[in-house]
């Protein structure tokens, strides 16, 4: 079969409307996310920020992403899907764009951290326009083709570590968010003036034209808790938000640990992200398709004893002398073989425990919650990195020991369901 002619290149020729403008205008957004992400907490440590306070930040962002995830929805059947998503667009990554490219103190990134925080807006409007009025067989290309994008923006970091070497870190880091700026508010733009409003979308906001904002946020409240009172539902919850407070403190204190205990160099770091996109795009195409709901207890307990492998190597390392490098690809290695298993499996046990009925508002009020348990994870690894480096990793084998208690029960479950069928 020619490269041209496969299911991935066929589904993109065959977009049209809302799907094709939103593969279009993504490239803008994630090119720009993906070379900046990496070194963020690199670049507020540089300017002055202490672990502690870096660690803070992570967390308010996370309890102003409870807020917003509980709004989304009414915000967005309110207001409609092109404005909400043009309008929180601009706000939660132009604004913030500006902020991190001219910040100065620590209050720079605590009003940064305000807006962006309101990227969960458009993330819930951004799964209303590709999916309403779209081509629903197409759903499962459509996600992988915006994985993909992500990936291959994975692969352009050693741009930024370019950059770096070149100017050093803070000033690279500084042109790199006004071109961000200026490319996420393209992106904005272009995905407004090539989108148009659902059907779908056009019903809610006429339904919702005379109701309050915080009575349609929290018309689902019932159902929700309805839903947490199923064992299996309760579990998935139990284990997102500790995958959620794993993935916080790894992205946040990684680049860290590495850059100072191991001291590698920015331009030596920003091949990890090249490597770790890489090693993910392997799993999505040989490894996740063998991944079956019916037998999930070897896929997730692999993807979470390869996580504790590798911060049992990271920790491990500094002892390694002139192989203390190799340890710290090894771990980021791992991180990304078990991150690319663990994270669609959660997503799709998740998606299956969730009752059928008021199955968004439910979501939108899950979110929420993950969120909200997953809050002290920011803060409590600042406190400890403020200590010793070493130290938020040593939390994170003990939420991978819980996570592992959770996995069991979740596995039982699914197969016990699995075989009565």
């Amino acid at each position: 079969m020619k490269l041209k002619n496969s299911p991935f290149f066929s589904t993109i020729k065959a977009l049209k409307g809302n799907q094709k403008a939103a593969v279009i205008a993504e490239p803008l957004w994630a090119v720009p996310y993906y070379l900046f992400l990496p070194f963020a907490s690199m670049y507020m440590s540089a300017l002055g920020i202490s672990d502690a306070r870096i660690g803070f930040v992570v967390s308010l962002g996370l309890a102003l992403q409870f807020f917003w995830s509980l709004l989304s929805g009414a915000i967005i059947d309110k207001y409609g899907r092109r404005l909400t998503m043009l309008v929180f667009s601009l706000v939660s990554w132009a604004i913030p764009c500006a902020l991190w490219a001219t910040a100065q103190s620590y209050w720079h990134f605590i009003a940064a951290i305000f807006f962006n925080s309101m990227w969960r807006v458009t993330g819930n409007c951004f799964s209303c326009i590709i999916v309403e009025d779209g081509d629903q067989s197409a759903l499962v290309r459509l996600y992988t083709i915006f994985g993909v994008i992500g990936l291959v923006a994975g692969f352009l970091t050693p741009i930024t570590g370019f950059a770096i070497e070149r100017m050093s870190l803070v000033p690279a880091m500084r042109a790199l968010y006004l071109v961000s700026l200026a490319l996420m508010s393209a992106k904005a733009f272009l995905l407004y003036f090539r989108s148009s409003e659902s059907g779908i979308g056009k019903l809610r906001m006429a339904g919702s034209k005379d109701q309050p904002l915080f009575r349609l946020a929290l018309g689902g409240w019932q159902e929700f808790t309805r839903a947490l009172r199923t064992r299996r539902v309760l579990l998935c919850v139990i284990f997102m938000a500790l995958f959620t407070c794993f993935t916080t403190v790894q992205t946040t204190f990684f680049p860290l640990f590495v850059t100072g205990p191991y001291k590698m160099s920015g331009a030596l770091y920003s091949m990890l992200p090249l490597l770790k996109s890489a090693v993910m795009l392997f799993v999505y195409l040989i490894i996740s398709p063998r991944i079956r709901l019916s037998a999930v207890r070897r896929p997730l307990f692999w993807g979470l004893f390869v996580h504790a492998l590798g911060l049992g190597v990271l920790l491990l390392g500094l002892q390694l002398g002139g192989g203390a490098l190799v340890a710290a690809f090894f771990a980021a290695v791992c991180d990304a073989l078990a991150f690319a298993i663990l994270s669609p499996l959660g997503e799709s046990l998740m998606a299956v425990n969730v009752p059928h009925e008021q199955r968004a508002r439910i979501n939108s009020l899950i979110t929420a919650f993950v969120l909200l348990l997953s809050m002290p994870a920011g803060w409590a690894a600042g406190q400890l990195s403020a200590v010793n480096r070493a130290l938020p990793f040593v939390l994170n084998l003990c939420l991978l020991a819980t996570m592992a208690a959770a996995a069991f029960f979740i596995a039982r479950g699914q197969e016990g369901e699995a075989n009565s069928r």
